[in-house]
């Protein structure tokens, strides 16, 4: 299923580490901290050759961004902007610093607040180590939507153009990634490091910072991350990463658009999924949408504070009931069609009738599940055109969807190309006549 968005993902860190900020002793990195050829983790001196980077970040030795940019700027083949500044504590295995880079996607720039292990490991990736990956990323100067004010739900977005499935709208890199895990230090520091990165970012990217909305009207800076922040995962870790144009999307329970993370360009990208008319808002989804109406209400008004406004939510109760009951059904054929045993009811028709379900909920940002249980369950019964059929769109959407890179889309690029030699292949072709029945768990 669809990753759900995590604008709440700060605020909900910082409610659960509210009551250690009292006594949880805290200290800057001192320059004395450690030996020369060694950096503090786990409380301990280590030798500085253990950590991805030739610099360790033993002190803050700098007090403003002009210093940290000299600093920086003595040290040779040093991949940041500014010299680092880092916070630790008893909490804290590791320190947790800022990292700037100005020059990032042709000057777009980034901070960084993480350990320095997850900060290096960053700069491996392609949108480091090779700039012309990002040739789609940041190409903001003609979009094909202009911004509009809602009433009563405020500022989005609409198509000022005719959009077509696979159209892209964004692919924008970050202006900033955040380890949740820095809650741990106490807010004073923390909040240092992240005034601190608003402040390290070139003027037009600082500019698109300030201009974010806030909800919850707290700090400044926290609240305009708190409000807009998406969860991305980096080498297998959870992190909060803020993007000002996508965060102007606005949620809808049934969206148009659907978004994913390319780990290796450090890009989000938006691409329509349907046809999307000129004067048409473009939506997202911030939640998992195949729930129910009360499921989908409740996390929406807990996590962003609003009561959602959408048209699947506003319908009237009998319509609301009849598309729970879809909701419903179609979970229950998921099951079906995920049962490989030998004793499976799963049929080509149930996965039809799945498929007719979610085109009436309209659910279009989650389609590439539905095509890819119809391709499998195809597959199964030995119906090779079928099984191409459902894999080319389940492959198509999925990429939409998930990504380029994504195992599944692989998988149904492998069955579209030659059905007969996936693991689904002919699994349930004499099942009532006591074949096998043999499959994997799905």
């Amino acid at each position: 299923m669809k990753g759900a968005v995590s604008f709440g993902l700060f605020s909900t860190a910082v409610a659960l580490n509210h009551n250690k900020l009292d006594h949880v002793p805290q200290h800057a990195l001192l320059q004395d901290a450690c030996p020369l050829d060694s950096i503090l983790r786990d409380g301990q001196c280590h030798i500085a050759s253990t950590t991805p980077s030739e610099i360790t970040f033993k002190s803050n030795i700098t007090t403003s961004l002009d210093e940290a940019r000299l600093t920086a700027s003595k040290q040779a083949n040093f991949p940041w902007t500014f010299w680092p500044k880092c916070f630790s504590n008893n909490e804290t295995p590791e320190p947790y610093c800022l990292f700037s880079d100005q020059s990032f996607a042709n000057g777009r720039g980034i901070f960084i607040v993480t350990t320095e292990p997850l900060a290096y490991g960053m700069l491996q990736k392609q949108a480091f180590k090779n700039p012309k990956s990002l040739y789609r990323s940041n190409q903001h100067a003609n979009p094909p939507f202009e911004q509009y004010e809602f009433p009563i739900k405020g500022r989005g977005l609409v198509a000022n153009k005719t959009l077509f499935r696979g159209d892209q709208i964004f692919a924008s890199t970050p202006l900033l990634i955040a380890d949740p895990e820095a809650y741990n230090l106490v807010e004073p520091e923390r909040l240092e490091l992240m005034y601190l990165g608003v402040e390290s970012l070139p003027e037009t990217s600082r500019k698109l910072f300030w201009e974010l909305l806030d909800h919850f009207k707290g700090d400044p800076v926290d609240d305009r991350i708190n409000t807009n922040n998406f969860e991305i995962v980096v080498d297998d870790v959870s992190q909060a990463a803020l993007f000002p144009e996508i965060a102007m999307l606005n949620h809808d329970c049934r969206p148009n658009a659907a978004y994913f993370w390319d780990e290796e360009t450090l890009t989000h990208y938006v691409h329509a999924m349907r046809t999307i008319q000129p004067g048409e808002e473009i939506t997202i989804s911030y939640i998992d949408s195949e729930r129910n109406s009360a499921h989908r209400l409740r996390r929406l008004e807990r996590n962003w504070g609003f009561k959602c406004s959408c048209s699947a939510c506003t319908a009237h109760p009998a319509l609301v009931a009849e598309s729970d009951a879809r909701l419903h059904h179609i979970t229950e054929i998921v099951e079906m069609l995920n049962d490989w045993t030998p004793s499976s009811s799963a049929t080509p028709e149930m996965a039809e009738a799945m498929i007719s379900m979610y085109d009436q909920e309209r659910l279009w940002a989650y389609h590439a599940t539905a095509y890819k249980h119809a391709a499998e369950v195809y597959s199964s019964f030995g119906k090779k055109y079928e099984a191409i059929k459902y894999a080319r769109l389940a492959a198509e959407f999925g990429i939409l969807d998930k990504g380029f890179n994504d195992r599944d889309v692989k998988e149904m690029m492998k069955m579209a190309s030659e059905p007969e030699m996936t693991w689904s292949w002919n699994k349930r072709v004499g099942l009532k006549k006591g074949g096998c029945g043999c499959g994997k768990a799905h």
